[in-house]
């Protein structure tokens, strides 16, 4: 694909906003969408404490309001949920485009209203490169995981729903932060200012919340998913399509989930984890 022709693309996807792209809709839309993604994230965690899945005790140990040990199990339910409260973005989404801007939610998807799964792969082949490298880096540098005590029967048996819940978050994610905000906001600004690095930096600020007791690791955190999130927004930009964009956020969160993370003793899920002193 030229540049022209990626150009194009983009600006075909942006053309699907520009009839009702006023400002005020999408503060509106926004607004709408944390809205129902609260309520969604609040049915699913009482739901999950009235079914039985977890007890509120195992809730706030999962997000270090209460010193609680935690089994395997607990952690992969816990993270299950955590994932899905996520989907209530593209819930939000979806209402917001028919209700607010009298549009298909698979506008916001791509140009053709289609996903491409030929870009999906190589989204997720681009990240699984990245990935290859980080850890091939690690390893040359001295500063290389160890392996977790977790068997590798009991790993494979979790990655399969693991991968399904971390593939409609990562969606969701990226139907907000790469595809409703930004093109509401290049319907009705051209500079990339505007519509790329301001959605980018919101995405990497949401990220702070994955380390609420450590401001070092915060911001570190933001500043990682900025870069990345201006990363996959490039993505969009090239294609006009968040396809790929899923494919790179699907892959990288697998993989940081995983095959490589932070030890938890018995309840770490990834296959190969960093200790406290090296991270």
């Amino acid at each position: 694909m030229s540049d022209l022709q990626g150009e194009t693309a983009f600006q075909q996807w942006v053309d699907a906003a520009r009839p009702r792209a006023q400002i005020w809709r999408t503060v509106v839309g926004i607004i709408l969408i944390g809205v129902i993604w609260m309520v969604w994230t609040l049915a699913l965690m009482f739901g999950s404490i009235g079914l039985g899945l977890v007890d509120p005790d195992t809730f706030q140990a999962m997000f270090g309001m209460a010193d609680v040990p935690l089994t395997y199990t607990d952690t992969i339910v816990m993270l299950l949920i955590s994932l899905a409260t996520i989907w209530g973005f593209s819930l939000g989404v979806w209402l917001v485009a028919r209700l607010l801007h009298k549009r298909s939610f698979s506008s916001v998807v791509a140009w053709d209203r289609r996903f491409s799964f030929s870009q999906f792969g190589v989204g997720c082949l681009i990240a699984a490169g990245y990935l290859a490298v980080s850890m091939t880096w690690s390893f040359v540098s001295g500063h290389a995981p160890k392996r977790s005590e977790l068997a590798l029967e009991t790993w494979l048996l979790a990655l399969a729903p693991v991968a399904i819940v971390v593939f409609v978050q990562a969606a969701s994610e990226e139907l907000v932060f790469r595809g409703y905000l930004p093109q509401q906001l290049a319907g009705r600004f051209g500079s990339a200012i505007v519509w790329g690095f301001i959605p980018s930096v919101l995405f990497g600020l949401m990220h702070a919340a994955n380390s609420p007791g450590n401001q070092t690791y915060a911001l570190y955190y933001i500043a990682i998913a900025s870069i990345m999130g201006m990363v996959m927004m490039a993505m969009v930009w090239r294609t006009g399509s968040l396809a790929a964009a899923i494919g790179f956020h699907f892959i990288n969160n697998v993989g940081a989930l995983t095959l490589a993370g932070s030890d938890q003793g018995p309840s770490s899920i990834a296959l190969f984890v960093w200790t406290p002193e090296q991270m």
